[in-house]
């Protein structure tokens, strides 16, 4: 793919040419390549990969995730530093899980609460009885310690002890169990003055 400035004598060109040439955007660049068509496979292996993403396309439409959650979706996304949405984050994660054999769990709707200078308690809709572990620290990119979660009428209930007062913590929930696979993006709350 060669980098083009000024494409057609313009600022910027997109589509094909006489099925030879594509200008196109790539990353913020403007690029150029030789024209191909596509093959599209049709194995069984291929059928089953689409299957995976179609059930993830499914799984994060009817989680019913809240304004929080596609926020910390979208956090995890920036965390990581992808190009890439927090719903793009959702599939990667829910794919992986299916490659592995894994049963991936939706965890939504998390909600901190009784936030006060040195302890937070942290909830979550699991839908069954599932072992989470929460994760936490002062950086989206260190957050090594952690609180095995409890498990309460189809929500899994963590509470934070020890905290330090007011600064600004960052968690997420991980299903933890054999065989099974599940994960939040990031979320944040801070802790009152002492």
């Amino acid at each position: 793919m060669a980098k083009v400035k000024g494409p057609l004598f313009s600022l910027d060109a997109r589509g094909k040419i006489a099925d030879t040439l594509v200008y196109m955007g790539w990353k913020g660049l403007q690029t150029v390549r030789q024209y191909v068509i596509p093959s599209n496979p049709n194995s069984a292996n291929q059928q089953t990969q689409r299957g995976y993403f179609s059930d993830a396309v499914d799984g994060w439409q009817s989680a019913g995730f809240s304004t929080a959650d596609v926020t910390a979706w979208n956090l995890l996304a920036q965390a990581l530093k992808a190009v890439a949405s927090g719903f793009n984050m959702f599939v990667r994660y829910f794919v992986k899980a299916k490659v592995a054999g894994d049963t991936f769990t939706i965890l939504s709707n998390v909600a901190t609460s009784s936030i006060t200078a040195n302890a937070c308690d942290i909830s979550a809709d699991i839908g069954s009885d599932k072992s989470t572990v929460c994760y936490y620290g002062t950086s989206i990119t260190n957050m090594k310690e952690s609180e095995e979660g409890a498990f309460s009428v189809d929500k899994t209930e963590v509470s934070l002890t020890g905290l330090s007062p007011a600064t600004t913590y960052y968690f997420y929930l991980k299903n933890e169990a054999v065989g099974e696979a599940g994960r939040t993006g990031i979320y944040s709350f801070t802790t009152l003055s002492a």
